[in-house]
């Protein structure tokens, strides 16, 4: 799965929340990119600003890759107007998939808002292979659980909010592990979302003994390993680069109070 920068136009985009929007382009080639790889996205009609392209996961690949986007500045703003048929810059396929969950061992999942997008392509995918993914989603309210629905298609959802505004009332880590007790010790961990919260699953995993898998969120420049914009500090003391060595890692390399 070689990195292509290609010029695509936005062929649809779709709001599914107050801030979230998903966004779909139309590819002249199919891009085969899988399970927690994302894309570098920019508008072509951006001009010098917004600068940089931003990192996003990708919800789907093919010749209609999606993402999903939530508007937290001025380069998501700007995404979240965008027109179909504008032109977009995409690099991708980028970084490190999923691992493989291992037969006869049931993946949990645990997203917070847009972490919700590597996952729900895994769920996807882990479906089609007649798997069926345990998934724990959480959100601060109501708002922010885009895409709910259709990981409920494809994983046995539960659903938390900080507010109680849906589901149950707190933090989703609550859900963690009572869904490993019933599942038992034969489970393997995939979670993306929030630092605090990656922080607070990767602990829970490490008490219990439970394989936990983390897809990193950083900001990062290039997406492919030149900037060097990317350090996340590891357990041993050094530091990894998220874009070429995630974004998907494995929780315990990581030094998750920095």
């Amino acid at each position: 799965m070689t990195r292509q920068l290609v010029r695509a136009p936005l062929l649809g985009r779709d709001r599914v929340g107050p801030l979230y929007h998903l966004l779909s382009f139309d590819l002249e080639r199919e891009v085969e990119a899988a399970p927690g790889q994302f894309a570098m996205v920019r508008c072509a009609d951006w001009g010098h600003a917004p600068l940089l392209s931003r990192p996003m996961s990708l919800v789907e690949g093919g010749r209609r890759p999606t993402i999903l986007i939530k508007v937290v500045g001025e380069g998501t703003r700007r995404m979240a107007l965008a027109a179909p048929g504008q032109p977009f810059d995409l690099m991708l396929p980028l970084g490190n998939r999923w691992s493989a969950c291992p037969e006869g061992v049931t993946p949990v999942f645990v997203a917070g808002g847009c972490g919700i997008a590597p996952l729900l392509f895994f769920a996807r995918e882990l479906r089609a292979r007649g798997t069926r993914p345990v998934a724990l989603y959480g959100g601060r309210s109501k708002d922010d659980l885009p895409l709910d629905e259709d990981m409920s298609r494809v994983s046995d959802l539960r659903l938390l909010t900080e507010d109680g505004s849906r589901g149950v009332k707190g933090l989703v880590t609550a859900l963690l592990e009572p869904a490993l007790q019933e599942v038992g010790r034969k489970a393997k961990v995939y979670t993306c979302g929030p630092h605090r919260m990656m922080a607070a699953v990767a602990t829970i995993c490490a008490k219990l003994d439970v394989e936990c898998e983390a897809c990193l969120e950083t900001p990062m420049a290039c997406g492919y390993g030149v900037c060097l914009g990317c350090p996340v500090k590891t357990s041993s003391g050094g530091y990894l680069h998220a874009c070429v060595d995630g974004p998907c890692v494995d929780a315990r390399t990581i030094s998750w109070n920095r």
